[in-house]
């Protein structure tokens, strides 16, 4: 399983990335347009998706401050928001490649944000539901720079495995076709 959590963190990494930058070649109006959206704009959805990250990853390692609330603004600008998500891109990657395949069946304990509820569930639960999360939410900004008439990249993870090799079989294990 923790092959599977490796190849998710560098699909976030590269997903990002690539929204990232499709996001930085847009007017700073359409950035931040109030599009109705649950976090209302591009940047309130992926500020929100920041914040959200931060938040399990500290309950996923007990280091770094706890996240209080979903709806803070914690990024002034793109660049702020750029600068952070790369940087906690980079911490997701190392954090699930120092994970062992034991430490995916161990019972997180944590407490809910918005309702004070305390949970408990497997730390490999925890993270399909994190990934899941992400990918959610930049399926979000995908259809608002659709809406705005930008043309965002792909992002399916077939496209990011036939890109890296992550999840692609090696050349021995290909079967033949005729």
């Amino acid at each position: 399983m923790k092959a599977a959590f490796t190849m998710y963190a560098a699909y976030n990494k590269w997903a990002n990335n690539l929204l990232l930058d499709c996001c930085a070649a847009i007017p700073s109006d359409d950035y931040h347009k109030d599009l109705k959206g649950y976090f209302h704009s591009i940047h309130g959805t992926l500020e929100h998706q920041l914040i959200a990250d931060r938040a399990w990853l500290q309950r996923f390692t007990g280091e770094g401050d706890p996240v209080t609330s979903l709806d803070e603004s914690i990024c002034g600008d793109f660049d702020d928001l750029r600068a952070r998500r790369e940087r906690l891109d980079e911490r997701i990657c190392g954090v699930v490649e120092q994970m062992r395949e034991a430490d995916l069946l161990r019972t997180l304990i944590y407490r809910t944000i918005r309702k004070p509820l305390v949970m408990q569930q497997p730390l490999g639960a925890a993270l399909f539901h994190f990934f899941n999360h992400q990918t959610h939410h930049r399926g979000q900004v995908h259809s608002f720079l659709t809406q705005l008439g930008h043309k965002p990249p792909a992002l399916d993870m077939i496209y990011f495995q036939r890109e890296t090799g992550h999840g692609m079989s090696r050349d021995e294990d290909k079967v033949e076709t005729q």
